[in-house]
């Protein structure tokens, strides 16, 4: 359906629909799906592009995306309760769908969203700091695409498995194979290029900055989780080899930045993952379901 690749797991009257983060594909939730089916009914898919799905001639920019997750969401709903849970760049794209849809949604948890203000980080850091921060990530991705078309990347399986997503849950054979062969489709970079590139342009990201300036969604619940200060840090400084004096630069201004969603609503917890780095759901999951059991109750 609409060239969308997608899974439902479970039944039920509250429907969880995810949306992942920068290059990520659906089957990194798979196992988190099977556990929360349980309760509720869960919705994932690959965007675009990632996954089994077909990449599109459509700009990558947030009002295609949210319309091709409305289609899907219309297509799957049968009038349950919708909360939508979005990670990195998966909570950019949610956010902006219930800016655009907010009479149709019950309730949004972000977990380290990406923000429509990471144009700061170039006003607020050197050339050198901001070069180390990672934040533009165009330059990595077009050598992985690089590598993909080339096939090279194929090569490095056993490094693949030793990254994120993989290097924090020790996934199914199934789901392990799903995300290393997304990992070497070329499609996969030229799309998050194209994502990445719609959502550092100013005008792509003026709708959210209003909404989350003006708290366009009144009393929509929302739940803020965001990563632990020191844990990240760290992480930095091991991914990315970066110095600690440049890691908690970078990240005191990230954590400003996402910190801003507190005002989208005027009914915003925020929650700090105290056990997590950017991967919440991976390494605390027991917060995120409980964070979701409440939600529901709203």
């Amino acid at each position: 359906m609409f060239g969308l690749n997608y899974k439902v797991f479970g039944s039920s009257k509250t429907l969880l629909v995810v949306d992942c983060a920068l290059g990520s594909c659906s089957a990194e939730w798979w196992h988190i799906a099977e556990d929360l089916s349980r309760q509720y009914k869960v919705l994932l898919y690959d965007r675009a592009g990632y996954g089994h799905s077909k990449f599109s001639v459509k700009e990558r920019n947030p009002e295609n995306i949210v319309t091709e997750l409305k289609q899907l969401i219309d297509y799957v709903r049968a009038n349950e309760k919708l909360i939508l849970i979005g990670h990195s760049q998966g909570g950019y794209n949610v956010s902006q769908y219930v800016v655009k849809y907010k009479n149709e949604v019950d309730g949004l948890i972000l977990l380290d969203p990406a923000t429509p203000y990471d144009g700061e980080f170039k006003n607020r850091l050197s050339a050198k700091e901001f070069k180390k921060s990672g934040v533009d990530k165009t330059k990595s991705l077009k050598l992985q695409k690089q590598l993909a078309h080339i096939g090279i990347i194929k090569l490095f399986k056993g490094a693949l498995k030793k990254q994120q997503p993989l290097c924090y849950h020790k996934y199914s054979k199934q789901a392990e194979k799903y995300i290393i062969q997304s990992l070497c489709n070329e499609n996969t970079y030229q799309t998050a290029i194209d994502e990445y590139l719609c959502t550092h342009n100013d005008k792509n990201t003026q709708d959210l900055k209003n909404a989350i300036n003006n708290s366009a969604l009144g009393m929509t619940p929302v739940m803020l989780l965001m990563h632990s200060s020191e844990i990240y840090i760290n992480e930095l400084m091991k991914y990315a080899h970066m110095d600690l004096e440049t890691a908690k630069k970078i990240e005191t201004v990230w954590q400003e930045l996402m910190y801003r969603y507190k005002n989208i609503s005027n009914n915003v917890e925020h929650i700090t993952a105290n056990q997590s780095g950017h991967f919440i759901h991976l390494t605390d999951f027991k917060l995120l379901k409980t964070c979701i059991e409440r939600m529901a109750l709203m």
